[in-house]
Parts: C-alpha cells; sequence; structure tokens
C-alpha cells in the first residue's frame, strides 16, 4: 500500500499542468535590454526586441529560434553601433508549480555588429549562447518570460571582441 501511495505522489509531482504540457508550436515577442563589454567606450545599445518561435517536444524540452535586434547605442566622436542576432538553442523547463516554470537555454547565436561612421569589414561571428529565466503561465497557451542571454561575442573591425547579453521580458503564445 505504501508504494501505491509513494507511486502516486511521484506520478502527481511530474505530471503537474503546465504551460503548453502538450507538445506542439510557440510564438515569443520579447522587448530586450542589451548590454556589451569591451566596446571601445561606444556605450550600450538601445532597447531591443525579438521575436521567435518553436517547438515543444516534451513537456521540458524544445527547440527555439529567434531573430533579435537592438536600438543604436549613444554616438561618440559620430560613431553608434546597433546588434543583431539570430539564435537557435534548446530550452530546457522545469515547472515549479502550475503558474510558474523556470528554463536555461544553450544554443548559438550568429551575432552581427553595424557600425555607423565606420567601414567594418569583420563584424560578425557565431558564438555559443546561454540564458536563465522564468515564466509565469497566464493559461494553457500564454505564458510571460522574463530571461538573461549570454549571447557570446561579435567582432568590433576586426580589433576586439564585443560580448553581448541581454535581459528580456516577453510573451510565449502556443498553438
Amino acid at each position: 500500500m505504501k508504494k501505491i501511495i509513494l507511486a502516486s505522489l511521484l506520478s502527481a509531482t511530474f505530471a503537474m499542468p503546465a504551460f503548453a504540457a502538450s507538445t506542439g508550436g510557440y510564438v515569443t515577442a520579447d522587448l530586450q535590454s542589451l548590454s556589451t563589454t569591451n566596446n571601445n567606450g561606444l556605450g550600450d545599445p538601445g532597447m531591443g526586441f525579438r521575436i521567435g518561435g518553436g517547438y515543444r517536444f516534451t513537456p521540458n524540452v524544445s527547440a527555439e529560434v529567434g531573430l533579435a535586434q537592438s536600438g543604436s547605442s549613444s554616438s561618440v566622436g559620430g560613431v553608434s553601433y546597433k546588434v543583431a542576432a539570430t539564435q537557435v538553442a534548446v530550452v530546457g523547463t522545469y515547472p515549479i508549480n502550475s503558474q510558474f516554470d523556470v528554463l536555461g537555454k544553450l544554443g548559438m547565436s550568429a551575432n552581427k555588429l553595424t557600425l555607423s561612421g565606420l567601414t567594418c569589414s569583420n563584424c560578425s561571428k557565431t558564438s555559443m549562447m546561454y540564458g536563465v529565466g522564468a515564466q509565469y503561465n497566464v493559461n494553457q497557451q500564454m505564458g510571460v518570460r522574463l530571461q538573461y542571454e549570454n549571447l557570446g561575442k561579435t567582432t568590433d573591425s576586426g580589433t576586439s571582441d564585443v560580448e553581448v547579453s541581454a535581459l528580456s521580458v516577453g510573451v510565449v503564445y502556443a498553438f
């Protein structure tokens, strides 16, 4: 009898209803605050956005793609820059309860730095990216996500690597 009760409790724990508990596709839209290091004093790019989509293979594993674009940094000596990224990642999701999930991302990001006022011959680089976040599940189809992502590096005119990271808040809609 104890084994049956223990098995029932474990089953209930791992069968918690979560955002898009069934498999299927979803889309995302985020507002981002991007920051950079080693950017030769050009400041951080402005607020940006990301759109993406994914497919949930199991309640805990998804594949996700995204396109991100920053605003322009403040101009220093007539030079400002923007960052664009194309991302592909595996997303692991762990439900805390029916309303909250934590997630982790691991993948690749093709980053491009666009400089105004300068010729930029080598301003793109593909890097490994990772991220962590949390999601509030409004219902079975919609969630609100807060996440931090390190997008890796992009090359600044071939002279130094600029590290790019993003803090974002956005919505997820499953279909």
